[in-house]
């Protein structure tokens, strides 16, 4: 019985389905927007990041251009050439020795005026001209002298400057009316001034004449100097 029914449903629906019939009406609503409120999102700003600044360029300091180095001074070496001039205490004694530090009896005093030229052309020897011109006084004849003479020197250890001279030459002099010539010798001191060794001072004894029957001569000169 039950299946009786069912197969009789089943047949309803079907001839139903087929006809266009409607088993069940659709009721049609009107659809309305649903408004859904969205919240906009505000993504965080990110914080900026700090940038350090970028260091000022370093002000360039100039540089002082180096100084050049200092130019040496050369001081020209002397050439050895030289001039001096210089006083003359004159002692002319006839038939003795003449004394230079003494007033003897017949002997004659005079100052004179001395002039050199010489030059030093090695280390320890040159060679010099002379010449002493004197006053006489009284009743003695001027005297007049001219000689020609090797020069060795030497330089004193330990003392800057100061040198040791010989003299060794042939003179001609004039002590009275006549002129005699013959050897002539003599030594002396030499001191460079300091700070130039162009200008000395100069201390010299002279012999100038030595020979048998003439009167004796003798020269004491102090002076200065000058170097070429």
């Amino acid at each position: 019985m039950k299946l009786t029914h069912s197969l009789v449903a089943l047949a309803t629906l079907t001839t139903l389905g087929f006809a266009g019939g409607d088993i069940n009406p659709v009721t049609v609503f009107e659809e309305e927007a649903i408004v859904v409120p969205v919240e906009p999102v505000i993504e965080p700003v990110p914080e900026p990041i700090a940038v350090p600044a970028p260091a000022p360029e370093p002000v360039p300091v100039p540089v002082p251009a180096p100084k050049p180095d200092p130019v040496p001074v050369v001081v020209a070496k002397p050439s050895g050439i030289y001039i001096a001039g210089g006083l003359t205490d004159v002692a002319v004694r006839l038939d003795d020795r003449a004394n230079l530090f003494s007033e003897k009896l017949g002997q004659d005093r005079q100052l004179g005026l001395t002039g050199r030229l010489g030059y030093d052309f090695m280390d320890y020897l040159g060679a010099e001209l002379r010449g002493t011109y004197g006053v006489a006084k009284d009743d003695w004849e001027k005297f007049k002298q001219i000689g020609a003479y090797l020069k060795p020197n030497y330089d004193i250890p330990n003392v800057d400057g100061l040198n040791l001279y010989g003299l060794l030459g042939l003179s001609k002099t004039s002590p009275g009316v006549d002129s005699e010539t013959g050897f002539s010798y003599g030594a002396g001191l030499d001191y460079k001034i300091p700070g130039n060794d162009n200008v000395s001072v100069f201390t010299d004894v002279l012999n100038y004449m030595k020979k048998s029957d003439t009167s004796s001569q003798w020269g004491l000169t102090l002076g200065a100097a000058y170097r070429f």
